[in-house]
């Protein structure tokens, strides 16, 4: 069965709730994961649609796309032959989760996530070596983007290539990356004309590789949007670099960018040590804000409900009339965050101003605390907005 886990808070809190306290916040950009497939266990089935030697000219072979332990494996063997001769394809296309296949529209954007693993035998060529392709599905239909293993100057390069624009978004040599699992991240906003935006990012374990975005780009053909991975080459190939290969790939997960409603917490109602709530600066929301006390040690904290495990964006509204930063330290269910938060003048106690944090929050029922670091104490602290924002 498919897993599927929607991370972003969906829809306004309701004021009265057991949290209490709770007021909808504005809304702000989230993600939801759709699809997150585990060969193991979904098989062949996490695709709309399986391009194993279509033009059957390698029965011995078959199948040349399968499940080795929980990775998807495409095998590309030199007798192998695309339905026009002068190719070799073995891919899989599109998204199927909840017993649908999943559809990325125009205006849409999307978030691709997976590791790969490319073989010193998988090599870049001369003419098309793609391992991923974005397309309009139908036959005959121009790539949008390709990840591409392509020879440059002689020098063997992995790129993502915007095809409508002829554009290459990125490009990073390949010999460094071959033979161990990399990290892939692709984000896309279809777009019709130049409305399109796409970032790519690889990362080698915790180093990155490679982060790259470009905007105003044609990704938008009709239809709709498939992507497709595996191995589509040109025996073309000027340098000698075709021979039988490999590739694999685990982890896949793909996220819909959607407008979430942030959950808002007044500070007024949050447990503190010391300091007041007050009403005496203008510019506060809900009934006043909290006043903290002059001292190290001084704190204030919110419990916070959240629909799942995950990263969200906290969002401090302060205000600092003084001169000088007044920094907390932020822990989330007893566990260090942040050392030292940066809460810095406002130029007046009547100017707010947002600080905010990634920090991960359990399913249900978390505490958030700030604690001053300083004599001073922290600022004024108006509220916390929570937003989930991806799994």
């Amino acid at each position: 069965m498919q897993r599927r886990t929607l991370i972003a808070v969906t829809g306004a809190a309701i004021v009265g709730s057991v949290f209490g306290r709770v007021t909808a916040a504005a809304a702000a950009t989230g993600w939801q994961q759709r699809w997150a497939p585990e060969a193991g266990v979904d098989g062949l089935g996490a695709f709309e649609g399986v391009e194993d030697d279509r033009a059957n000219s390698h029965p011995a072979g078959q199948p040349h796309i399968f499940v080795q332990n929980n990775n998807f494996r495409f095998n590309m063997h030199m007798v192998d032959r695309d339905s026009m001769t002068d190719r070799q394809r073995q891919e899989v296309k599109g998204m199927h989760a909840q017993g649908a296949d999943l559809v990325v529209a125009n205006g849409e954007t999307w978030r691709w996530t997976y590791a790969m693993y490319i073989p010193g035998s998988l090599k870049a060529t001369t003419t098309f070596t793609h391992i991923m392709q974005m397309k309009m599905p139908g036959d005959g239909s121009l790539p949008i983007l390709t990840t591409s293993l392509q020879r440059v100057d002689n020098v063997p390069k992995i790129q993502l290539h915007a095809f409508n624009d002829d554009v290459i978004v990125g490009r990073a040599d390949l010999a460094p990356l071959q033979n161990k699992w990399i990290d892939v991240e692709l984000e896309m906003t279809v777009g019709d004309g130049a409305k399109g935006v796409v970032r790519w990012a690889l990362h080698d374990g915790a180093t990155p590789v490679i982060d790259v975005s470009r905007s105003g780009l044609d990704t938008f053909l009709g239809d709709r949007v498939r992507p497709k991975w595996g191995i589509y080459r040109s025996l073309g190939d000027a340098s000698g670099s075709l021979q039988d290969t490999y590739m694999l790939l685990t982890r896949m997960r793909a996220y819909k960018a959607t407008t979430v409603a942030a959950v808002r917490y007044e500070a007024e109602n949050a447990s503190r040590s010391g300091g007041t709530v007050d009403s005496n600066h203008a510019g506060f929301t809900g009934t006043g804000f909290v006043n903290t006390e002059n001292a190290t040690g001084a704190w204030v904290q919110w419990t916070v409900n959240a629909p799942a495990a995950g990263p969200a964006t906290l969002t401090f509204r302060h205000a600092n009339g003084t001169t000088a930063n007044r920094p907390m330290s932020l822990t989330v269910n007893g566990t260090a965050v942040a050392s030292a938060v940066a809460f810095d003048p406002t130029g007046d106690w009547t100017a707010w101003a947002d600080v905010p944090v990634t920090a991960n929050l359990n399913a249900g029922t978390n505490t958030v605390r700030l604690t001053a670091t300083t004599a001073n104490g922290g600022p004024n602290l108006d509220r916390l907005d929570v937003v989930a924002t991806a799994v």
